[in-house]
């Protein structure tokens, strides 16, 4: 296990890392950790949700289990990668919202983003369908289960989406992974810029932390936990658990072709996964 006196800053995946699997808001123990953890340094959260999904569903939440004291500190230490790394969010105090700090943009010149959208929207009509509200750079693809509450039927309807998505994206673009990275989180599938993925959002919160808030990192920026919980090639964190940027650990599935990947073990040696795994890294970075 790392040194974790060593971390400087945060960054974590939301579905499945800071909330339960089916569950789409954190618990009252997930915020007062994350609390914690935001009086000694930054954090980010990296999702594929767009800035109204992850305010209505995720933050909302949260300012309700967050003590009033507490809530200032907590905005001027919380970054919000949103769109899967495509668009990064800061608190704006005096505004009281989130404002850009950065966006990608999509390669139109090889696909209009509607485009796909539309040929998309009819190629998974058995498994799912395109999300077409709120998302300004990626394509997202809910399932059909989407409000089932059958997180089984959901994974499996997501797995389907990924592979029709691959299929579809290989007969019109055979080298498309040059310019598009598609991932499936286990509840939908995300097709974001090749530029505008989860490592790209470790990037631009470390170059964020440098130039706002003066903290010096090593090559790579080593000094930030990245935690994700679907590392294996598809999944929706395999662009940001492969170990480029950031010092990674899973939550979730494990990848042996990783070897950077730590996965996260108790003071028993019981390996934890999923929200239970999230809080136990904060512990070991605030005690």
């Amino acid at each position: 296990m790392s040194d974790f006196s060593k971390f400087k800053a945060a960054m974590f995946d939301f579905d499945g890392t800071v909330t339960v699997p089916g569950n789409y808001e954190p618990s009252q123990e997930m915020a007062d950790a994350l609390v914690k953890l935001t009086r000694k340094m930054p954090i980010a959260f990296c999702t594929g949700r767009q800035l109204e999904s992850f305010e209505d569903h995720g933050l909302e939440t949260l300012i309700k289990e967050i003590p009033k004291a507490e809530l200032e500190h907590f905005f001027e230490n919380l970054v919000l990668i949103a769109e899967n790394g495509s668009i990064g969010y800061k608190f704006n105090s005096s505004l009281d919202e989130f404002e850009e700090f950065y966006r990608v943009n999509w390669p139109d010149e090889i696909i209009g983003r509607e485009e796909l959208m539309q040929a998309l929207d009819h190629r998974i009509k058995d498994f799912g369908r395109v999300y077409f509200r709120k998302h300004r750079v990626v394509v997202v693809i809910r399932t059909n289960e989407h409000e089932s509450g059958d997180f089984q039927a959901i994974s499996r309807c997501s797995d389907q989406i990924y592979e029709v998505c691959k299929e579809f994206m290989a007969e019109i673009l055979p080298d498309y992974e040059r310019f598009f990275h598609i991932g499936n989180s286990g509840i939908g599938v995300i097709i974001c810029p090749a530029i505008g993925d989860k490592n790209r959002g470790i990037q631009e919160f470390g170059k964020y932390l440098v130039g706002n808030r003066g903290i010096e990192f090593s090559k790579n920026f080593k000094e930030i936990l990245v935690a994700g919980d679907r590392p294996e090639e598809g999944g929706n964190d395999f662009y940001f658990l492969d170990g480029k940027y950031g010092t990674p650990f899973t939550v979730g599935n494990l990848c042996p072709k990783n070897d950077l990947l730590e996965p996260v073990i108790d003071i028993d040696g019981e390996r934890l996964t999923h929200d239970k795994a999230t809080i136990f890294l904060i512990s070991q970075m605030t005690s």
